[in-house]
């Protein structure tokens, strides 16, 4: 666990808007010509070893026990804003059906659920948002990531005037995240806030 959480993010070196380099007090330069269409964003870890292995085990080998352990590290390293932010309910970054039925579990879900449960806060139903298949965005270069999540989710639930936290995995360039909470502010939602286990960096190229 020592180890695990010597890949924490610093707060004093983090955006508290979109996550990325900042001095934790301001939003980051970024963010103050363009808002992102949530409040805030905040990574546990970095996306780095031990973490980055742990978390492909536990996606891409389905050891979906060490889910107990990543939501674990999520708990022990929270975002500073969780209680004050009057989040209303949970809501895991849906996977398109054809990945679920691949994968066979959401590992977004599951993380969700155990953060569900550990805060006290409702958990949304699965079907609240339907996510169109699409390339992972992992296997693609940071300028197609954008274009690769366009019109990639339907908001079909309830979220009119809810404040809502989103759980993922990884947060990279944010555009999965950015997409998704586009989508649920014209659904009507109200304040969104992001969680992700980790945060990772890629080149603009």
């Amino acid at each position: 666990m020592d180890d695990l959480c010597r890949s924490a993010v610093a707060g004093s070196q983090s955006c508290p808007r979109c996550g990325g380099i900042g001095d934790g007090i301001s939003p980051c330069g970024s963010c103050q010509r363009k808002p992102p269409p949530f409040e805030k964003l905040w990574s546990s870890l970095h996306y780095e070893p031990p973490v980055s292995g742990l978390l492909h085990e536990f996606k891409h080998l389905r050891q979906i026990a060490l889910k107990r352990l990543l939501a674990e590290l999520m708990a022990t390293l929270p975002p500073p804003w969780l209680h004050d932010a009057g989040i209303d309910g949970i809501l895991a970054v849906p996977l398109s059906r054809e990945r679920l039925v691949e994968r066979g579990f959401n590992q977004c879900g599951e993380l969700a659920r155990l953060l569900s449960a550990r805060y006290g806060l409702p958990l949304l139903p699965e079907d609240t948002v339907f996510r169109r298949p699409a390339p992972p965005q992992s296997t693609l270069p940071y300028a197609r990531r954008k274009k690769n999540v366009a019109g990639l989710f339907r908001v079909a639930g309830d979220v009119k005037k809810r404040n809502l936290l989103l759980i993922d995995d990884v947060a990279t360039t944010n555009a999965t995240l950015a997409e998704l909470s586009q989508m649920l502010k014209r659904a009507g939602a109200g304040n969104l806030y992001c969680w992700t286990l980790a945060q990772a960096k890629m080149q603009k190229s």
